[in-house]
């Protein structure tokens, strides 16, 4: 499988929402309370209308993504518009309000943002690539990314 740069704004963003619902209410770091799964629709029409190639919206990037986080590591899982399963994994770090998310497998673009929760939902700001994918476009794409909530899907 090759490297998706998309998929990794989402990623990360599905893994500061668990490590954010998780954290409500808690101090810390506390990865353990963080545990759970995520999901968000990044719909290849959705990213398609935000400037994103047709070809990463609908073969590598656009679909309902899962994200399960465990001990400061998380698992992506999605299903693009051509049936492909695509899939990353990574590590996590808050650091009171703002989390670092840091790539290891199958997706690449380290970013860190920081967060709101409504409930079950994660809204994100502040928005910012990391080097060594942090040109304009890698903002810019960072931010169409994380412009979608997720939705905590597990009973905590």
């Amino acid at each position: 499988m090759g490297r998706t740069r998309g998929s990794v704004y989402v990623v990360a963003l599905a893994a500061a929402a668990v490590l954010v619902l998780g954290l409500a209410g808690c101090t810390g770091s506390d990865q353990a309370a963080a545990e759970g799964e995520y999901e968000s629709a990044t719909a290849a029409d959705y990213l398609v209308q935000r400037g994103i190639a047709k070809e990463q919206a609908v073969g590598r990037d656009g679909g309902t993504h899962r994200l399960t986080l465990t001990n400061g590591s998380f698992t992506e899982a999605w299903t693009n518009a051509l049936g492909e399963q695509k899939s990353c994994t990574g590590t996590y770090r808050d650091d009171g309000g703002r989390v670092t998310f840091t790539w290891i497998s199958g997706c690449f673009g380290d970013s860190s943002a920081s967060y709101a929760i409504d409930g079950d939902e994660v809204a994100w700001t502040d928005v910012e690539a990391l080097p060594p994918y942090d040109s304009a476009e890698d903002q810019r794409q960072a931010e169409i990314f994380n412009a979608v909530p997720w939705t905590r899907t597990d009973n905590p």
